[in-house]
């Protein structure tokens, strides 16, 4: 063999070998690849039903969330409304009591009909008659009932009070000549309430809700007339009702749902438009008379 063909021989045999040496890497680089392939596609799979697994337990977390939302507001409503009939009870309970004891005092209730805004010198003039003229074994008792509460103005509390029966003045009396006459002849009387313009007893439940302290730890004998005469019936002192946004209008309808003048209908007749007060005619006694009304404790009538 010639050194010419020999050195092409060696050369082809060295190619022959790079070719073979790399098939053979490339072999088995696809043979490392190929496990580490189909672990990739494992984990994928694995990653894909851990995220569905957390995804339906974020799900139902949300939808157990939700459940449980709904739930603590159904509890809540249901809480308060036993609250409220619970409240409506012990108010009921206490007004019975309190009605048994004013039955036990002698004489009637009457009411009478006075000037607005001359209850508290009625009540004077009637006290000083019936000693005058010596009827206080016939008039036992002249009370103009007012309501007690804290207003906050300016940064400081004051002590205000409201009239539960404007132009009212209520009296408890054996009704006999004497004392009908002394009544009805007082300075600022215009008349007593009843059929026709007669003396008409009043029912003593109805007084009751007008005498009988909110507060159930306050005796009636705590409830003592002041210097003006007036006769604090609901104390404690508490907090005097807000101005609130609200979107009644003069002229509706409403029931009034707590307090002395509770399930009774009203008009609203007056609203500030500055601070939302209402003042609205209810009929007391056959008389529409003007109270104050807050948007929390009225209801439209439907």
């Amino acid at each position: 063999m010639s050194e010419e063909n020999t050195g092409t021989s060696l050369e082809q045999a060295m190619i022959d070998n790079v070719q073979e040496q790399a098939a053979e890497a490339v072999e088995a680089t696809e043979e490392n690849q190929q496990p580490q392939e189909e672990l990739s596609a494992e984990e994928k799979e694995a990653a894909e039903k851990e995220a569905a697994t957390k995804a339906a337990e974020a799900a139902l977390g949300g939808v157990s969330d939700e459940a449980e939302g709904e739930g603590t507001g159904e509890a809540s409503a249901s809480a308060e409304a036993d609250a409220a009939a619970a409240a409506d009870a012990e108010y009921k309970s206490r007004l019975r009591a309190f009605t048994k004891e004013l039955k036990k005092q002698p004489g009637q209730w009457y009411i009478i009909q006075c000037y607005s805004g001359y209850e508290n010198k009625v009540k004077t003039n009637l006290d000083m008659r019936a000693q005058t003229l010596e009827v206080e074994d016939s008039i036992f008792e002249v009370v103009v009932p007012v309501e007690q509460a804290i207003e906050k103005k300016d940064g400081k509390k004051k002590v205000v009070k409201r009239k539960l029966l404007p132009g009212y003045v209520l009296v408890r009396m054996e009704l006999n000549d004497a004392a009908w006459s002394v009544v009805r002849d007082t300075p600022g009387v215009t008349s007593f309430v009843g059929n026709e313009g007669n003396a008409t007893p009043v029912k003593i439940r109805d007084v009751a809700k007008f005498l009988m302290p909110n507060d159930p730890t306050v005796s009636p004998e705590a409830s003592a007339a002041d210097s003006e005469g007036e006769q604090v019936v609901a104390m404690p002192e508490k907090e005097a009702a807000k101005a609130y946004a609200h979107d009644f209008e003069v002229g509706e309808a409403v029931t009034i749902l707590s307090g002395p003048l509770a399930s009774v209908s009203a008009t609203i007749s007056e609203i500030d438009p500055e601070t939302g007060k209402m003042q609205g005619l209810v009929s007391i006694f056959g008389r529409e008379t003007p109270v104050e009304l807050s948007p929390t404790e009225i209801e439209r009538i439907s």
